[in-house]
């Protein structure tokens, strides 16, 4: 077998990692993607209202588009930081009306945390309404500029901000999200449990 038969066949493991045969830093052009966690249905408050508890959440989001991302490090200890939520102007289903798309750089511990551990938590709030919305997702990691599904966020000012050398350092990432919770005045916690109203997304 050469040393190329051997790059087939564990290019597939490599890659989400961000590294190329050998060990090697990849720098094609790739995309990481996440996998399919289960959703712990069993201690979640189902929404009593999907669709209240739904429009509740993307107005907030709509208002607060600032959002906590939460990752985990490789010591298993969550890390939270702030950045900004962009969302597609015309989702097809409910789950694209709350996926997140998060502009970034390669030099970030997010992207290393996130390919070890592609389970995330998006957290929305907003103090003055006593409100705050969380999305658990998985996120992918885009590397591709020539996206179809990322040109809407590559204005030429934005991208100038984020990748002065475009499109070298190029880097997105997708939060696809598994379930989402919410509170907000007239979607209050259970009474018992103190959890969110929550909306799973098939």
């Amino acid at each position: 077998m050469t040393h190329a038969d051997s790059c087939l066949i564990i290019a597939s493991l490599l890659a989400t990692l961000g590294l190329g045969c050998g060990g090697a830093p990849d720098n094609r052009v790739t995309t990481t993607v996440a996998k399919t966690p289960s959703v712990p249905r069993a201690e979640l408050s189902l929404a009593r209202d999907t669709a209240v508890v739904l429009d509740s959440a993307d107005a907030l989001i709509a208002r607060q588009s600032f959002v906590g991302l939460v990752t985990v490090d490789e010591l298993n200890r969550p890390r939270v930081r702030t950045v900004r939520a962009f969302r597609l102007k015309q989702p097809t289903t409910a789950r694209e009306r709350f996926t997140v798309f998060i502009l970034t750089r390669t030099s970030t511990r997010k992207i290393d945390q996130i390919a070890k551990n592609p389970l995330v938590t998006l957290y929305f709030n907003e103090d003055q309404r006593a409100a705050y919305a969380t999305i658990m997702g998985r996120a992918t990691v885009h590397r591709d500029p020539k996206n179809p599904r990322l040109q809407p966020f590559l204005d030429s000012a934005t991208v100038k901000f984020f990748w002065p050398a475009f499109p070298r350092g190029f880097v997105m990432i997708e939060v696809t999200p598994d379930w989402l919770e919410f509170i907000g005045p007239g979607i209050w916690n259970d009474p018992n449990t103190w959890r969110p109203q929550a909306v799973v997304f098939e």
